[in-house]
């Protein structure tokens, strides 16, 4: 991926955002792929901010209709697993904010919150996963 046009490099930190939100690389891989299609499939989308925030959506979107899998018992998922914990649109929003791709207001339309609504959203998922981690062995 480090070849791709400046435009596209997204796509990594997309796949990362499916990894948070399935839980397996086979399904982040089939995940991305389906909203590269999406994308692909608009001629309306001019500019690569919206091609972008449109690939964050509909990956949002996939993710909601499949079933969390990590498990924390999985060594290099172990983070993930507790991640799965949180609720949507928690997990979600905190797995965004820490890729550092899009403003807060983006980020809101993504998870379809208002920008108020965000900060709420934000210290909710926090609190939720700093209680999860505490409780790990």
């Amino acid at each position: 991926m480090t070849n791709l046009p400046k435009e596209w490099r997204f796509l990594r930190s997309g796949w990362i955002y499916a990894c948070v939100l399935t839980g397996r690389e086979v399904s982040a891989t089939e995940m991305v792929s389906k909203a590269l299609q999406g994308v692909a499939a608009r001629n309306d989308l001019v500019s690569s901010r919206r091609r972008r925030r449109l690939f964050f959506a509909i990956l949002f979107r996939e993710g909601q209709k499949i079933p969390r899998q990590a498990e924390p018992e999985e060594g290099k998922y172990y983070t993930l697993g507790s991640l799965h914990k949180i609720q949507e649109p928690g997990r979600s929003a905190l797995a965004l904010l820490h890729l550092r791709l899009f403003d807060p207001d983006q980020i809101a339309v993504i998870i379809g919150k208002t920008e108020k609504e965000l900060p709420t959203i934000l210290t909710a998922a926090r609190e939720e996963f700093s209680k999860i981690e505490t409780t790990l062995p």
